[in-house]
């Protein structure tokens, strides 16, 4: 969740100017962990984030509004990256009576199709253990992370032994961008001019900006002072296959280039976590967990719920049909004595944390939930 803070006038304060435009460059990356954006007055012209998928307006967008409604819904128009063109793309817009009148009559107007709803979405369930029930407990050992980055080891990195990933040729001249207008008809030229590039950043603010990637990436918030010389070393010494000077203007336009930085990013954050990350021995944090000791939650999607029998909940947590039909499988099943389905994005809310870490490509430690969890009963005994 991205909360951006206005002011009377519309305009992002200052403290949260760096963390928006930090949001406008990154959030249509793939790798965004933005779901969701809060703000007030400030989805007006220019904002260009993609990929929207759901708009709720909150204002009443009366005549007297400053924004329009139709600016508010612009901002969930443009044609999302990554899906291809057999795929249909729908905006969902949630709001008050007034916007979404405004909005049937001008885009209907537009010859734009609108389909509205007034039936409220079905209310949530809570899912909990039944105390009548707790012959289809299962027990799950919650373990300590089992992956951990030593900070120890960075003073053994030798950037020096990396290797080199682009070409020093490129360094030679100034980084420009050269525009060519044609007549498209004759295919003649028209006009040509290099665009001016602007004050180039000094070397500390680009170093600054791949540090903070790597940091990114590789999920080390509070490595800065250790990982940035890191960084320098390796992009004087080695990055290029020779040794550069960081601080002139050539290499600084270079530098600032958005696929340069990523590529430099990928790659240390990549080394980083390789020369790292260390495997410990399990250990519990608490070894008796039970599924009978799972809070309450509540649960809203793929209603009305599933009732299973060797169950130790109430309902079965299923995201869609898919799932549903593998909870009837699992509950017909004679080999399966007990099962449960965890209601994996409410796991922090009932406190069953189950998780399994995991090295990601990026770098970073991650950790897998399970969704299901089940008792087969084999040959040797009951198999988890």
């Amino acid at each position: 969740m991205l909360v951006i803070h206005t002011d009377q006038t519309g305009e992002v304060t200052q403290k949260d100017l760096d963390k928006a435009r930090q949001a406008a460059r990154d959030i249509d990356k793939p790798g965004s962990q933005i779901k969701a954006i809060v703000s007030v007055m400030m989805l007006r012209e220019g904002r260009d984030v993609r990929n929207v998928s759901v708009v709720l307006g909150l204002r009443p967008f009366t005549a007297k509004a400053e924004i329009l409604p139709e600016q508010v819904i612009g901002r969930g128009l443009r044609l999302m990256t990554g899906v291809g063109p057999d795929r249909t793309q729908t905006l969902e817009v949630l709001g008050t009576r007034n916007l979404l009148n405004v909005l049937r009559e001008q885009l209907e107007a537009e010859g734009v199709g609108v389909t509205t709803t007034t039936s409220e979405p079905p209310r949530p369930v809570i899912i909990a253990p039944m105390p009548d029930r707790l012959a289809y407990d299962i027990a799950i050992p919650l373990t300590k992370p089992h992956l951990i980055h030593n900070e120890r080891k960075f003073s053994t990195l030798d950037p020096p032994a990396f290797e080199a990933i682009y070409d020093q040729a490129d360094l030679e001249e100034a980084f420009q961008i050269n525009l060519k207008m044609e007549f498209a008809t004759t295919d003649t030229k028209v006009h040509q001019a290099d665009l001016a590039a602007g004050t180039v950043p000094m070397a500390q603010d680009l170093l600054r900006s791949i540090t903070n990637n790597v940091l990114q990436r590789a999920k080390l918030p509070t490595a800065f002072a250790k990982i940035y010389p890191l960084v320098r070393t390796y992009v004087a010494t080695r990055c290029f296959g020779k040794m550069v000077d960081v601080d002139s203007e050539a290499v600084r336009t270079h530098l600032r280039r958005l696929e340069l930085q990523e590529g430099i990013a990928r790659y240390l954050a990549r080394k980083v976590a390789a020369l790292t990350v260390e495997t410990r021995t399990i250990e519990f944090e608490q070894a008796d967990f039970q599924l009978s000791s799972t809070k309450p939650f509540s649960w809203r999607r793929n209603l009305p719920p599933l009732e299973a029998n060797r169950t130790v909940f109430n309902y079965m947590a299923t995201y869609n049909d898919f799932e549903r039909r593998f909870a009837q499988f699992l509950d017909a099943a004679p080999d399966v004595l007990r099962f449960a389905s965890l209601g994996t994005t409410e796991q922090g809310e009932s406190s069953t944390l189950f998780r399994i870490g995991y090295l990601k490509p990026s770098g970073a430690i991650g950790f897998y939930y399970p969704d299901w969890v089940a008792v087969q009963r084999a040959e040797q005994g009951e198999v988890n």
